[in-house]
């Protein structure tokens, strides 16, 4: 059974109560609401009119409760049952705009419903394809995550006017939110930390109003048009053209990967002892993502995916249960009747924004080098990580450049995280290439060879990416193995070492001729130790018991063969 981290209140089965429950959802409610402005910036880059944005708004709201609902649900194969908030995501906005000015808001909500059953039927394959997320790949696409998010944090945090002037009133109320947040979620005792982002929030807003950054006449305009008011959606024009299908594709495998990563993130902050991705899940999590798009096309706004900066939210609360974000999912259907809760939401102080992005990229940043450094590292991997980075950042920093590309490709290599993980996956593809996994060598019977096995395992693991807890085990058993056979004479000849490597296994055998290993099931005692001169050797057998999963001795055409199983 999984086992939730110390960090970690109330655990993705838990059932934390309903008024807790409640808060937490509406805090999440709150940050996705924030989210509307990509939405809405689609309606003006396409010219859009004031009923087009009404109903966009209306669309989204419902679109991103219906993503939440499916992606937290878990149950019959749909939806990776995490606490995992979807809201109208940024990597659909570039192929959105274009598909707007050639024929209109219904060209691309239409090509958001293919595009959201090209992730659908991608998510059905997406179990084989196993070998292409490696622990160290995942944890760039999560390190990339974060760090695509500095940007804009960044430039809402300073109130940058330009690439000069920093307003100091909105750099007061961002770090006021900022530090609050940091400091509820470090120092205080109980649950209070559950609430840490909106406690932070309600401060900014305060700060802001008391600082200038918003008047208080703006926030009196929300009111207008009364408190409850039926939703409406225009029924959308929708429409398909051949020449903007492949950058619709492209554009839902990059959503794609980015809800992989977000699913692995959540798999990770929920396991103490995480090993690898359950695919299963995964796969799951990916269906919901593809059917959440579908249907935001169909109601009339852009594509959805699964929201990083909620993740990064819920680990830094410790709140993980899906009860959350099925409530949240109820909140926000219930905000479409509540008018004047959007409109509040929309007008959140860009600096309160910039700290809650700041907040969230730091957990998704540590939490992504955690995964890359869970698996031993030798050259080809090293570049793997380090180039993928690099390409991630160049696409932060060559943004002048990239923006001269097509609309289509420019949404693919203009997101940093989107680059980063396609040149990880790629480059992983290639350094495989030469990289055996059996391997063996031949040491003397002499205490010098044991240091060469211990080399040699870690080069190896290296090479592998074996898990470092897994190759230690596997070094202290071979190490104590060698001592006992090395000491006590048993080997009349070379020692051979095979190995074979696989995820989820990894073999050593053990072969010489000579006197066979005393199989020892028991631990001796103390005196038995003291009294009997072959206990050491019996003490030895335990010891590599223990270090094991399973341990085997038998004999081979006259040989002496000791196997050792490790679960990886």
């Amino acid at each position: 059974m999984e086992q939730k981290p110390a960090s970690i209140i109330y655990g993705v089965n838990d059932i934390p109560p309903f008024g807790t429950t409640l808060i937490l959802a509406i805090q999440h409610a709150i940050l996705a609401l924030v989210f509307i402005v990509y939405p809405l910036m689609l309606v003006s880059e396409s010219g859009g009119t004031q009923l087009d944005a009404e109903g966009v708004v209306t669309a989204s709201i419902l679109a991103m409760a219906i993503g939440t609902f499916l992606q937290c649900l878990g149950r019959k194969g749909m939806g990776s049952g995490y606490l995992a908030v979807n809201l109208t995501t940024p990597i659909y906005l570039p192929v959105s705009i274009q598909a707007a000015k050639i024929g209109g808001l219904g060209l691309t909500f239409g090509m958001t419903v293919i595009a959201g059953l090209f992730s659908v039927v991608f998510s059905r394959f997406l179990k084989h394809f196993r070998h292409l997320f490696p622990a160290e790949v995942c944890g760039v696409a999560v390190v990339m995550l974060g760090i695509s998010m500095v940007g804009p944090a960044i430039t809402r945090f300073l109130g940058l006017h330009g690439n000069s002037y920093v307003d100091p009133h909105a750099f007061a109320v961002a770090l006021i939110t900022l530090s609050l947040m940091i400091a509820l979620s470090i120092w205080p005792r109980g649950h209070i930390r559950l609430y840490s982002v909106l406690i932070g929030l309600a401060a900014g807003y305060v700060a802001a109003l008391w600082l200038g950054v918003i008047d208080l006449a703006s926030l009196r305009a929300v009111t207008e048009g009364g408190f409850l008011a039926l939703p409406t959606i225009p029924i959308p024009d929708w429409k398909f053209q051949w020449a903007l299908l492949i950058p619709f594709l492209m554009t839902a495998l990059v959503s794609s990967l980015d809800t992989v990563a977000c699913i692995i993130t959540c798999q990770k902050i929920n396991q103490t002892e995480w090993v690898r991705p359950d695919m299963a899940t995964v796969s799951d999590g990916v269906l919901a993502d593809g059917a959440g798009a579908a249907m935001a096309g169909a109601l009339g706004t852009m594509g959805t995916g699964v929201s990083s900066a909620h993740i990064a939210l819920s680990s830094a609360t410790g709140a993980t249960a899906r009860r959350i974000g099925l409530l949240t999912a109820i909140v926000l259907v219930a905000t479409a009747f509540v008018p004047p809760i959007a409109k509040l939401l929309s007008r959140m102080p860009a600096p309160v924004i910039g700290a809650v992005l700041v907040y969230a990229a730091a957990f998704l940043i540590t939490s992504g080098m955690e995964l890359i450094v869970s698996r031993m590292l030798d050259t080809r991997r090293i570049f793997m990580v380090g180039g993928s980075i690099i390409v991630g950042l160049s696409a932060i920093q060559l943004t002048e450049l990239i923006q001269r590309l097509p609309p289509w490709l420019y949404s693919i290599v203009g997101s940093p995280f989107a680059v980063a993980s396609l040149c990880a996956i790629a480059l992983n593809l290639l350094f495989r290439i030469g990289t055996s996994q059996s391997a063996s060598m031949r040491i003397e019977p002499q205490l010098p060879g044991m240091s060469e096995a211990l080399r040699f395992f870690e080069s190896q693991g290296g090479a592998w990416g074996a898990r470092r807890q897994v190759i230690q085990r596997v070094q202290a058993a071979v190490n104590e193995l060698l001592e006992a056979v090395i000491l006590s004479e048993l080997a009349e000849g070379p020692i051979d070492i095979q190995t074979r490597f696989d995820e989820y296994h990894l073999n050593v055998v053990v072969l010489y001729s000579g006197l066979p290993f005393p199989a020892a099931e028991e631990c001796p005692s103390p005196e038995q130790l003291l009294a009997d001169e072959n206990a050491i050797m019996r003490l030895s057998g335990a010891l590599i018991r223990q270090y094991a999963d399973r341990v085997v001795f038998d004999s081979q055409k006259e040989r002496q063969r000791i196997s050792l199983h490790f679960e990886h």
